[in-house]
């Protein structure tokens, strides 16, 4: 008789997902308590901060803004026509080009790469008081997208800076939104709703 070897099991892989744990699951592994902040539903109910709107005159609601602007149809994609030489010359991406004409017709796409033309980005770790801010502005507004208007209540910050420091929030459980969850790791990952 011949050696039949050694026994194998059949290891059942883990589905990405199943490795994937609620805040309320991760914090609870951890042995630590979860008090957030704020609790999400992924969504952003405001419009551009009024001072910013009054000092750069930027309709008070986004269908007066798309339309006293050109209106026409939106789209995502970006025609090399419709940037201006002199910000083609700077050598920013393309979407970071078209978005520098868009603060009256769509704020949104502004502020997630620009801050209000007075102030100068801000980079680096976030101040307490920006925390306070960001905070303040998500008990307000709500939070979770539409991240460029969201900026405009957070001074020297731009929309994609928002949106990384909101996911640093929900994995340090400062704010907790049902569409994320938690590696093993503690890092968040966005699943969708």
């Amino acid at each position: 008789g011949g050696s039949e070897g050694p026994s194998r099991s059949l290891e059942v892989a883990e589905s990405p997902s199943a490795q994937l744990l609620t805040s309320a699951e991760f914090f609870e592994g951890q042995g630590l308590p979860l008090e957030p902040a704020f609790e999400s539903d992924g969504k952003f109910y405001g419009w551009v901060e009024e001072e910013t709107c009054l000092r750069y005159g930027i309709a008070g609601d986004p269908d007066t803004a798309w339309n006293k602007n050109g209106g026409g149809k939106f789209t995502f994609k970006i025609k090399k026509s419709d940037i201006p030489s002199h910000l083609r010359s700077r050598g920013w991406s393309d979407a970071r080009a078209f978005s520098a004409t868009q603060m009256k017709k769509n704020p949104n796409a502004y502020f997630y790469r620009h801050v209000a033309p007075h102030e100068s980005q801000a980079q680096g770790e976030w101040t307490q008081e920006e925390t306070a801010l960001f905070l303040d502005t998500a008990n307000k507004f709500g939070v979770g997208d539409k991240w460029g208007l969201f900026s405009s209540y957070v001074p020297r910050r731009v929309g994609y800076q928002c949106s990384a420091y909101y996911r640093e929030l929900i994995e340090e459980g400062r704010i907790v939104d049902p569409r994320f969850r938690l590696t093993r790791a503690g890092k968040a990952v966005f699943v969708g709703r």
